[in-house]
This record gives C-alpha cells, structure tokens and sequence, in this order.
C-alpha cells in the first residue's frame, strides 16, 4: 500500500482496529507465508462519494461510514441501504467543534463517539448529539490523520490520543519528551480526563539530548483485550501496556523491517514547521492487533535523502504531484508481525484501497481504490486473508 497526501489536505491514511478472536494461521514460518486478501463480498451503497467504512454495530446490522471529501456521516443496514445521513462538522449546536480527529466508533448499537481536536462527542445512530466531554484544557491540531483510530472504549473508559494539554512545552523540544503523557483517559460517568503513559524509556523519543520533530513524535493507539498498544510513526517498535499499569510498558517488540529511514536526529527541525523531506522516511501508518501476539501492519520503509531531494526539485509546488511519484517509489506494504518475524508484503487487487476496518482475519474491510475504478455508487469490499 503506497498511498501518501499532503498535510495541507489532512493525511488520510488508512486503518482501523478492533478486539478479534485469534488468527487461525497456517503453521509455515511467517516469513516464508504468501498471504493475499481475498474478496468474497461487499457493501454496496447508493451515493456517488468517497465512502470509507469507520464502523460496524456490535450487532452488525447497522454500518457506520463517511464520505471523506465532504465529512458527511451515513447509517446503513447491512445491504447498504441509507437509513441515516447528516453533516456533524461546521457550525452549528449539534455539530464537533474543532476538526475530526478520527474516525467514529459505535459504543453500542445506538450510541457512536466522534473524537475531535477539542473532545469526544456522543451521538445517536439518527444523529443527536447526547453528550460533549471536553478536557479542562485547550486541545490542539497538529499532524490529523481523520481515517485513523484515535479512540478505544472498554468498560466506562475511553483510551485516546488528544493534544494541547502540555501546550505550554511548545510542539517539540527535550521539555516535551522528558515531561509529557501520550495517552488521554476519559471517564464516561464523570467525565473527566487523565493523563497517563510518558514517552517509554526504551522509545528513542525520550532521549534527553536529541530531539524529535512533530511527525515523528505522532503517536498512534491500539486495543486488544486488556492490552493498550502504543507506537510512534516514524520508529519500528511496538509497546504494549497493561490497562491495570499504564505508566511502564509490559513489552517492548521491535519490528524487523527489511528497510525502514529514520531522520538523523543531528538534523534539526524547526518548531511548529514540516520540512517536505521528513514525510518520506519511514513510516508506521497503522498497526491492527488481531490477537496478543499477531499484528497486521501498514508501512512505509522511506526514500533515501537522494530521491526524495530530486523528487522535492522536480515537482516544485505540485504537492499533489510530489507525493503521488514519492508513494510509487517508496516500499511498504501491509505484512504480518507476530512479535519476531514478519511476512512478505501482502497481496491484494489494485481496486482495494485503504484498509477500512478488521473483524477477523475472515473479514477485513477495504474502501474502493478509485484511481483504478469509477462507479456511479460506493463500494466496501469485504475480504478474508488466505495462503496464495
């Protein structure tokens, strides 16, 4: 998966995670496994629009879905009928204020939560807003990647990423390493938030003496059982807290990618300002628990200073056009982790897009690729991961 967009449009990046029942794997050594996703059915839905999918009921007969170009949200049963269409951004009473930070995710067959800059809000299925829960401080919008996962519910609690409460360390710098949490809990009833988890000792972000950009301090959560998954964007490890203990990490997995560019953190970066080149190192775009130990991961392994420089000079302000020929050159893909070992790159049709949302390994859903296919309606295909 090679998909890559500038910042000035907000990065819509791909993934969603969810607790599954464990993999039921081939027992070949992982790296020496030919996977491919393979499509046995879809959600058809009648709009013209670029529908990705954010969630299922627990139930499964209502999906969840937005269209990413104009934010809108839409409700439909499991033929893809419309039962509910509505606009929750801008202005207005029953609106988020600030920008989505997320995507939607249904806390039970009738209540969803929408996370944003500035909180999380809780709907009906029909679209009424029922509750706000906004943080005793001013959250702010850095790096948003809307197509993300930024929140996790177990219990009366809900895991998540939300900046702006150590504003006053600036956006980067040692200070913020050395004195900041990562991870916002949110109590349902009371509402109130907490600030938990430091930047791991074993991270290279909590350094004392080097420092680290924005992007590469984005940090991205994921849930599995009693398991909050931490990692970093731009660093190949994986770590992994107990719910009980949300301070120390109770393992540490380093991901054996076969390349994966990292910044030489002797180059400084500036404050509150992206250098185009740091987009083009490698990249963790999502990692998707499906079992304590098997994750599937979404990677960019990064361009060298030499290619990404020529393709910077050669595309000038055609931001779409420079992102478009470094995503053919960069390497990555979707692979399986199981805490060693990964898999080769994993197959899957050119009409597959973005990976929208996991259930199981037999039931992985992907938005439409629509630089390969135009439709006059919006499809999610529904796939399953098989040996080739």
């Amino acid at each position: 998966m090679k998909n890559q967009l500038p910042f000035f449009v907000l990065i819509l990046l791909a993934a969603f995670s969810c607790q599954t029942k464990e993999p039921e794997l081939p027992k070949t050594p992982l790296s020496e496994q030919n996977l491919e996703f393979e499509i046995y059915d879809s959600l058809v839905v009648d709009y013209l629009g670029n529908l990705t999918l954010m969630d299922i009921s627990p139930d499964g007969k209502s999906y969840l879905l937005v269209d990413q170009n104009t934010d809108s949200i839409f409700v439909t049963d499991a033929t893809g009928s419309i039962l509910h269409q509505y606009k929750r951004t801008g202005e207005g009473p029953e609106n988020i204020t600030g920008n989505r930070s997320g995507v939607a995710k249904f806390i039970d067959n009738e209540t969803y939560l929408i996370p944003s800059s500035q909180g999380i809000y809780r709907y009906s299925v029909e679209g009424t807003l029922s509750r706000k829960f906004v943080p005793d401080f001013t959250g702010m919008a850095q790096l948003l990647i809307p197509s993300n996962e930024t929140h996790f519910v177990k219990g009366n609690k809900v895991y998540m990423s939300l900046s702006g409460r150590y504003g006053d360390l600036g956006q980067q710098g040692l200070a913020l390493q050395q004195n900041s949490k990562q991870v916002e809990v949110l109590d349902l009833e009371s509402g109130n938030f907490q600030s938990v988890t430091p930047f791991p000792q074993a991270s290279k972000l909590s350094s004392t003496t080097e420092e680290y950009g924005q992007l590469e301090l984005y940090s991205i959560l994921a849930l599995f059982g009693d398991t909050l998954f931490l990692n970093f964007r731009t660093e190949p490890k994986l770590f992994g807290y107990s719910l009980a203990n949300l301070d120390t990490p109770a393992s540490v997995k380093t991901i054996p990618f076969p390349t994966f560019l990292e910044r030489n953190p002797s180059k400084k970066t500036i404050s509150g300002q992206f250098n185009f080149r740091d987009f083009f190192y490698g990249t963790i775009n999502k990692i998707i628990p499906m079992s304590e130990d098997m994750f599937l991961v979404s990677y960019l392994s990064g361009l060298t200073d030499e290619d990404a420089e020529q393709i910077i000079a050669d595309t000038g302000t055609d931001f779409d056009k420079m992102f478009q020929l470094a995503g053919e050159k960069n390497g990555g893909g979707l692979v399986l982790f199981d805490g060693k070992d990964l898999s080769p790159i994993i197959e899957k049709t050119e009409y597959l897009g973005n990976i929208n949302k996991l259930v199981s390994k037999d039931e992985i859903w992907f938005s439409l690729n629509f630089s390969k296919a135009e439709n006059d309606y919006s499809v999610i295909y529904k796939t399953r991961l098989v040996q080739k």
